[in-house]
């Protein structure tokens, strides 16, 4: 199972890639393919949501184009049916808590009226400045997974319409960024890099990443 390579203390990224491709691949229709990605979203749950967003990264990476082509295309259906898999975070101001994603998981969790799902680049460019992952995600690890993220050129389309309440000021600006530099035709290295480092920029204004 892909899920089974993520959970593993060093991932097999290329592993888990390629056991999504033929997964994909292995199914009759578009929708089937939804499913799968929701099946593997669903096994990691929200506290692992970062490792579905680098093995989106990964397909990107080690993916051949007809493989990008077809995960791309999973991911436009899975747009058109507002079933892109996404995580639960947190909203901008919810308050703190020792685990970004604790008690969201169960039903009447304390925070669950006061999150919001979001998809893998809004993820990526909200945990770039706020605190919503057990580690936080430095510019070189955004810039790459933005990069291969944007390349899966379906998923812009996360980013064009920012959740609302769930970001600070900083991480709004970093989608501003994000789909003015894309709209603007700019390679995905370079979209990620300037995003990179706005992020950076605003961090020596306002110190940490914020809850």
């Amino acid at each position: 199972m892909t899920a089974d390579r993520i959970l593993k203390s060093e991932p097999d990224w290329f592993g888990a890639a390629q056991a999504l491709v033929e997964g994909l691949q292995g199914q009759p229709s578009l929708d089937r393919r939804v499913d799968v990605l929701e099946r593997v979203c669903t096994d990691l749950g929200d506290a692992l949501y970062p490792g579905f967003a680098k093995l989106l990264a990964a397909v990107a990476h080690f993916g051949e184009p007809d493989v990008k082509a077809l995960v791309a295309d999973t991911l436009a259906q899975a747009l058109l049916t507002a079933r892109l898999p996404a995580a639960r975070v947190p909203a901008w101001g919810a308050g703190g808590f020792s685990s970004p994603f604790q008690g969201l998981g169960g039903v009447g969790g304390p925070l669950l009226s006061n999150s919001r799902k979001v998809g893998p680049l809004e993820f990526l460019c909200v945990w770039l400045v706020r605190d919503i992952a057990d580690a936080p995600l430095d510019a070189e690890a955004f810039e790459t997974a933005a990069t291969y993220l944007l390349d899966i050129d379906k998923l812009r389309a996360d980013a064009a319409d920012p959740t609302e309440g769930l970001h600070n000021a900083q991480s709004r600006r970093l989608i501003e960024i994000l789909a003015e530099r894309w709209s603007a035709g700019d390679p995905p290295a370079e979209v990620a890099r300037a995003v990179a480092r706005a992020a950076q920029a605003d961090r020596g204004r306002f110190g940490l990443p914020l809850r």
